[in-house]
């Protein structure tokens, strides 16, 4: 218990620094070539844990803000709904644009069977491309879940996956 609760606590305070900021300013990141991505608002699916439909707005070059609706790998009658605030960290170039990679806090939680709430560090890296409105990522998110159900346990998370998204 003793463990989770460091790690929470250190998440936090690598997060409170980039929360502390005004999300709508644009800031200069590291850049080798490229441009920052020009679509802001970006909807499809996530396959992996948990399988959800997923919605992004990013609301600065270095602010995206993700809503995601799904299915739980706690129990298959659960519903999972998630958020998280990723900060961008630097920008990979790729071609003629580039790969943003991207940390911040994510919280989900199952609603169904089960009541659980997993709060952890998703870390995710992009490519959208040029010429066609779709953008690729994947993600790994590690962290610490609450299961509710029948008593309040703790246990390690790891949620993560691939997906597509259309950019509007």
């Amino acid at each position: 218990m003793k463990k989770i609760i460091i790690v929470l606590a250190l998440i936090a305070v690598a997060a409170a620094p980039l929360i502390a900021q005004n999300v709508t300013e644009d800031k200069e990141i590291k850049t080798l070539s490229g441009e920052p991505l020009v679509g802001r608002a970006k909807l499809g699916v996530l396959v992996g844990v948990p399988f959800s439909v997923t919605f992004g707005y990013r609301f600065s070059n270095w602010f995206e803000g993700n809503l995601l609706v799904g299915w739980s790998p706690i129990s298959s009658t659960s519903v999972a709904i998630g958020a998280n605030g990723l900060f961008t960290l630097f920008n990979i170039p790729a071609g003629e644009t580039v790969m943003p990679f991207s940390l911040g806090p994510q919280i989900v939680t199952y609603i169904g069977s089960s009541f659980a709430m997993d709060i952890v560090a998703d870390i995710r890296l992009e490519y959208t491309f040029v010429d066609i409105p779709l953008n690729l990522f994947a993600e790994i998110a590690p962290g610490v879940r609450f299961n509710f159900t029948g008593g309040t346990t703790v246990t390690w998370a790891l949620l993560g996956g691939i997906g597509v998204r259309y950019v509007f």
